[in-house]
């Protein structure tokens, strides 16, 4: 118990930097005026797909639930972006349909995330 307090604040850090580089990552590769919208999209769905996988997979095996709570924590937020991103520009249609396609099926894609890391994090908890 005392060593799980006392590695939390690590854990959690942990957690935001591992969610903190993939969203960098995306952030750098759109960026580039030269990348397609397929390549930006597919970008940004491996990294929800590779941040849920990371974050399940490392919950379950050092068996540290504030890293998944941490990393659904992120998923979400990047979700409720998403949404916003989608009310904001995709309504006024300065977003191509191929972004807004990719940019719905990402906010799908992180909420599923986030579910999965909080689920594998309460598993964690209660076994």
């Amino acid at each position: 118990w005392t060593s799980g307090l006392l590695l939390l604040p690590l854990t959690v850090h942990f957690g935001w930097t591992t969610a903190a580089t993939l969203v960098n990552f995306n952030g750098s590769w759109a960026a580039v005026r030269d990348n397609s919208d397929s390549l930006v999209i597919a970008a940004g769905h491996s990294s929800a797909l590779l941040a849920t996988a990371i974050g399940v997979g490392w919950t379950l095996t050092a068996a540290t639930p504030a890293y998944g709570f941490t990393l659904a924590w992120a998923l979400a937020a990047c979700a409720d972006g998403m949404g916003k991103r989608l009310q904001n520009q995709g309504s006024s249609g300065s977003m191509s349909d191929a972004l807004r396609t990719g940019t719905q099926v990402q906010n799908k894609l992180c909420w599923l995330g986030a579910a999965a890391c909080a689920a594998s994090a309460l598993y964690v908890s209660v076994v």
